[in-house]
């Protein structure tokens, strides 16, 4: 499918300002409730990833310049990529929601990740679980940056 000069103008055009409100960002990254469209749910992951790549580059030199372990360094990292994955869950149930889908599926991921991360999961089936958590992730993705939400008003609320 080819999109015309207006559909790509569209596409584009955003009012970044949202992320300036902080009643914005309190709906989009901490509550369940409601549907957001695809555009919102790209433009607001992609804020999240540099929020939180502007957020890590002045953890891991403050580890750095204090002579930190790498194996410290990376379990923090891996801490706080666990709680900017958690606003993603956020994200990702409300395009799920768009779609008629329950938004309780966008935290699965997330949850069979925690252990994934801390290394909890036996080594012989590992592999195999690493790849039920890609599959989830992929089925979300899909889901929620891909296809097209509901056109009217659904059991979790009104068109965005």
């Amino acid at each position: 499918v080819v999109m015309n000069s207006e559909e790509i103008k569209n596409f584009f055009a955003y009012d970044f300002r949202k992320f300036l409100k902080i009643d914005f960002l309190k709906y989009i990254f901490f509550s369940l409730d409601g549907r957001i469209d695809r555009k919102t749910w790209w433009y607001s992951k992609l804020y999240l990833y540099i929020v939180a790549f502007l957020f890590m580059i002045p953890i891991g030199a403050l580890f750095s310049a204090l002579s930190f372990d790498q194996n410290d360094l990376a379990k923090v990292i891996v801490f706080f990529s666990l709680i900017f994955s958690a606003f993603s869950v956020f994200l990702d149930a409300k395009r799920l929601q768009d779609r008629s889908i329950t938004g309780l599926l966008a935290v699965v991921p997330y949850l069979l990740a925690i252990p994934q991360y801390f290394k909890l999961i036996p080594q012989d089936v590992a592999q195999f679980y690493v790849w039920i958590i890609f599959g989830f992730n992929v089925w979300i993705f899909v889901n929620a940056g891909f296809l097209k939400g509901d056109e009217g008003d659904n059991k979790y609320g009104p068109k965005p």
